[in-house]
């Protein structure tokens, strides 16, 4: 066994604990595709609202919520891999990370159920495992 394999406690004999095949619960894992996708598509919109889209950053921010709300609805309107699921709430960055600028606390509360959303489909359900 390698030293990156016994640091990770790999063992040669024992690979397949790492590859245990996932199938995704589609009716549970649709309808959370749906929340997270209406939560980054509230705070798109909420975004545009709050302040305009001139600064070049704000707006790049808001069309990636967007985007991101439209890769939600593309996977979960097909059939999304445990993969593809993990690359879209990766990309997920909170709007704030410290504290609030003035004007802009209605973002919070949306950001939060973005948040949520994500971390919701980023959990393994105990019917998913192999």
């Amino acid at each position: 066994m390698g030293f990156l394999g016994k640091l990770f406690g790999r063992d040669r004999d024992d690979d397949e604990g790492f590859d245990a095949p996932v199938s995704l619960d589609l009716a549970v894992r649709r309808p959370q595709l749906q929340r997270l996708e209406t939560a980054l598509d509230a705070l798109a919109e909420q975004m545009r609202v709050a302040q305009s889209v001139d600064n070049p950053g704000w707006r790049g921010r808001v069309n990636e919520y967007s985007r991101l709300a439209g890769e939600a609805a593309t996977l979960r309107q097909g059939v999304p891999t445990r993969e593809q699921l993990l690359d879209l709430v990766f990309e997920i960055r909170p709007v704030f990370t410290g504290p609030v600028p003035p004007g802009l606390e209605s973002l919070v509360p949306l950001q939060d159920q973005v948040v949520a959303a994500a971390e919701d489909l980023r959990e393994l359900l105990p019917q998913e495992r192999g």
